[in-house]
């Protein structure tokens, strides 16, 4: 944050146009001692000349042809750079394009002349497919950032998917979350009383207020996201214990489910997996993808529920051949 700042701050001083600093202070929305910590920075490390004119009221660069320190980036970091851009161009969604690659475009202009690097000349073997996108509001999304960086309360109408009902709603917003090609708003729910996660395409309106927050001291948000199986919370924290067969084994044993898991190797290829979770709904339908080749050992609440929805798809096939 801070460095895009000084370097914003250096094209201002370069221009000519003698910006002072109630300027800063009100671009930045940060206070006179942080502009005056950030000028004595570009002045002692990134070795700009900057002066004050009395007469213009403002800062100007004496040396207007010396610029920020020259950078090189080898190949790694080239394609890197490129592979950045594939990636997110691809899996925020179209709307956010125009920013990312007006970013691309800024870093590919402050590289020195002998490392010149065109971003559309650029080949990347690499390709990302992040399978169904949910489209999401641009401004909404810079909004929300704004405010979980400013720590702004915000106002949503919000629909939920599980009750099937739309609430407004005041949130103190944490953290923006990407999961599986969705974005989530992380935040405390003033209606819920309780840390609550929001998927943006569900927020029908919104609108940031001037009332700050200061977020509690003792909340860890990233061990909140790591307590899900996968995205889920609300229940008490639980023992998970499932057996995969051979088959599906061969796929289970490939991957890091969880942070809190272990797992055990069968001598006849299966496998159990070990982890501990706050949402059983989730681990349910996660299980019910394994079909037969899975089996729920632990806890009993999740064996019965993966019984009851199995034994009612059984029901509803047999209703269809009896028909």
């Amino acid at each position: 944050m801070r460095l895009e700042r000084v370097i914003r701050m250096a094209e201002e001083i370069n221009s000519g146009r003698f910006p002072s600093v109630e300027h800063f202070c009100r671009e930045f929305e940060v206070k006179e001692r942080t502009v005056h910590e950030d000028i004595r920075y570009l002045r002692e490390n990134m070795g700009l000349k900057v002066m004050f004119n009395r007469f213009r009221g403002g800062y100007y660069n004496a040396e207007p042809k010396s610029g920020l320190p020259e950078f090189e980036l080898t190949n790694g970091e080239v394609f890197a750079l490129t592979l950045g851009k594939e990636m997110l161009s691809q899996y925020t969604g179209t709307s956010f394009e125009p920013i990312l690659r007006s970013a691309i475009e800024k870093i590919c202009r402050r590289m020195p002349e002998r490392v010149k690097v065109n971003v559309d000349d650029i080949k990347c073997m690499v390709k990302f497919n992040p399978g169904a996108v949910i489209p999401v509001d641009r401004k909404m999304f810079l909004d929300l950032n704004r405010a979980c960086e400013k720590n702004l309360q915000v106002d949503i109408v919000y629909y939920g998917a599980r009750r099937g009902e739309t609430t407004e709603r005041r949130i103190d917003p944490y953290r923006l979350l990407e999961n599986r090609s969705t974005w989530y708003l992380i935040g405390y729910c003033h209606l819920r009383k309780d840390l609550r996660m929001f998927a943006l395409h569900r927020i029908k309106d919104w609108n940031l207020t001037d009332d700050r927050f200061r977020p509690p001291e003792d909340l860890d948000v990233d061990k909140w996201i790591k307590s899900a199986f996968q995205l889920e919370h609300g229940d008490p924290e639980q023992r998970v214990r499932v057996r995969f067969q051979p088959l599906a084994a061969r796929y289970i044993s490939e991957r890091k489910w969880h942070d809190s898991q272990t797992l055990e190797q069968h001598k006849d290829g299966g496998c159990t997996l070990e982890f501990s979770t706050q949402n059983l709904e989730e681990v349910k339908r996660w299980v019910l993808t394994y079909g037969a080749e899975a089996e729920v050992l632990e806890p009993a609440a999740l064996r019965d529920m993966v019984r009851q929805e199995l034994q009612e798809a059984a029901a509803r096939y047999n209703c269809r051949l009896l028909a």
